[in-house]
């Protein structure tokens, strides 16, 4: 294992510069209270930001239409494709999130890997990928198989030694699939009993390569390519340990640990027990752990919002530092942009099924929104393009932002979620109390509300699927305009305690 450390970015008071690193949390349906897949997820990433979420409906194509890769390649486009839940992240490749009509829902993190010369083939697929499986896909297993055939086609182009994990999910299982730059990659199911913590590298462990159910593989010879390279070797390893065969951990903290801090975090929280050092070191962290309770989205919620609270790296013990600023990478920290949890749920319709609840900022300071995907209109301050274009103008512009793109908008949701968490950054002791104590009111009536909310849209889903989208929509528009509101009326009070 390589020692290297993570050099971290300044952080600017409104326009947040930042460090790339994410965090993904994944529980398979019989770990959770009611049977659903949760897929949560802190997006964290560096340079000046825009956060817009959108929704776009089935787009239809003619024969003989060809989809674009942004390096040069092409594939056939479908007549038709699925209609998907988007947050963008404006200039940004690696980081937007989807949420199609069936429910499949993605996410990655970045992973450093020992690969140094990938191969590419007409320069590679990045952007695109995993738009492409939120298109097409029904399944997170159908949509590891379109993303594992557009990699072995094309090869992953994150650059060299950069790799990525992309976490897919649906109504029934999930998948791990760990992408290598190039042409090799592994995807491994999350067991359904079990819960899943994805920090910034490979935690897919031991592989079978004759378990077909559990695994998914590539074109390529996986274990001729770590042998080759003299990773791997068959008769003196005694398992082929994908983690520790491919990664580059870059951290200085998994070299004095023999584990990653915020991987180790979410395992302690979620399963109650606590791995030593001494113990990492022998075998390092699972690829899973079952959880001490049933899991609901409150309890991944909560570890999204974690900065390692009476742990021996505990960042809040030091009331002069923000601790999302502090000396040790937390779970919530000042690079993270938007939060959320995906409640994926196979006893409702589709329509009804999947639930989006989205912290459309830091979430230690800000607050979850369910969006239900069936909410086809969202409130126009969700997202922003000059000139008051739409999500394909947004598209068209994303890697060539439109001049005002990132000028301050105080009248959109993105900039004053961000105000909120900024400013009472300033004095982060003195106000998260009363933050805090607000969100919680808040979303314990939205957790309350969730099964008469839901009732009644079954009720009008009988007669009219129309009606009940309608009233979703109406329903979680008007909590994401109450959320609003309170940022708002929170952001008053916090200058009144910062600024005085």
């Amino acid at each position: 294992m390589k020692k290297n450390l993570i050099i971290g970015l300044a952080l600017m008071l409104i326009l947040p510069l930042t460090t790339k690193a994410c965090y993904t949390i994944v529980a398979g349906k019989k770990a959770t209270v009611d049977g659903s897949v949760l897929l949560a997820h802190n997006e964290d990433d560096y340079s000046i930001q825009l956060m817009n979420f959108w929704q776009v409906s089935r787009q239809n194509f003619q024969a003989g239409t060809r989809l674009k890769l942004i390096r040069g390649g092409s594939i056939p486009q479908l007549s038709q494709t699925w209609a998907f839940s988007w947050i963008e992240d404006v200039n940004q490749e690696y980081s937007d999130f989807y949420m199609n009509e069936w429910g499949v829902s993605l996410v990655s993190n970045a992973c450093g890997s020992k690969i140094k010369n990938p191969e590419l083939t007409d320069g590679g697929i990045g952007y695109m990928l995993r738009r492409i499986v939120a298109q097409r896909a029904k399944t997170a297993r159908e949509g590891v198989k379109i993303a594992g055939a557009l990699l072995d086609k094309f090869g992953y182009a994150a650059g060299a030694g950069s790799g990525r994990t992309l976490v897919i999910a649906d109504k029934n299982e999930a998948w791990l699939l760990d992408i290598l730059p190039g042409k090799y990659w592994i995807a491994e199911r999350v067991p359904d009993d079990a819960v899943v913590l994805q920090p910034n590298i490979y935690v897919i462990r031991k592989v079978d390569f004759n378990d077909t159910v559990n695994f998914i593989f590539p074109k390529k010879d996986l274990r001729k390519y770590a042998i080759k390279n003299g990773w791997y070797h068959p008769k003196k390893d005694k398992a082929f340990d994908f983690s520790y065969i491919f990664s580059e951990f870059r951290s200085r903290h998994f070299a004095e640990r023999a584990f990653d801090t915020r991987q180790w975090r979410g395992q302690q929280l979620l399963s109650g027990k606590t791995v030593t050092t001494a113990e990492a070191k022998k075998s390092g962290l699972p690829f899973s752990v079952i959880p001490s309770h049933m899991l609901a989205p409150a309890d991944l919620m909560q570890v999204l919002r974690d900065h390692y609270e009476g742990t021996p790296y505990d960042m809040t013990l030091n009331k002069k530092v923000n601790p999302n600023n502090g000396s040790e990478r937390t779970i919530c920290t000042k690079s993270t942009q938007v939060s959320m949890v995906a409640q994926l749920r196979s006893n409702f319709p589709k329509e009804i099924g999947p639930v989006l609840w989205l912290s459309f900022g830091r979430p230690d300071m800000n607050t979850y929104v369910p969006f239900y995907p069936i909410a086809a209109k969202l409130p126009a301050c969700y997202h922003f393009v000059p000139g008051n274009g739409g999500w394909k103008s947004s598209l068209a512009h994303h890697f060539t932002p439109l001049p005002g793109t990132f000028t301050y908008q105080p009248d959109r949701a993105f900039w004053i979620y961000n105000d909120l968490e900024n400013i009472s950054g300033l004095g982060y002791y003195q106000t998260v109390g009363m933050i805090k104590k607000t969100w919680k009111a808040q979303e314990q009536q939205a957790f309350a509300w969730q099964p008469a909310i839901e009732k009644s849209a079954l009720e009008l889903y009988k007669n009219n699927p129309q009606k009940a989208g309608l009233f979703l929509q109406q329903y979680s528009n008007a909590r994401a305009m109450e959320a609003l509101h309170t940022a708002k009326q929170l952001l008053v009070k916090v200058k009144s305690l910062v600024y005085r």
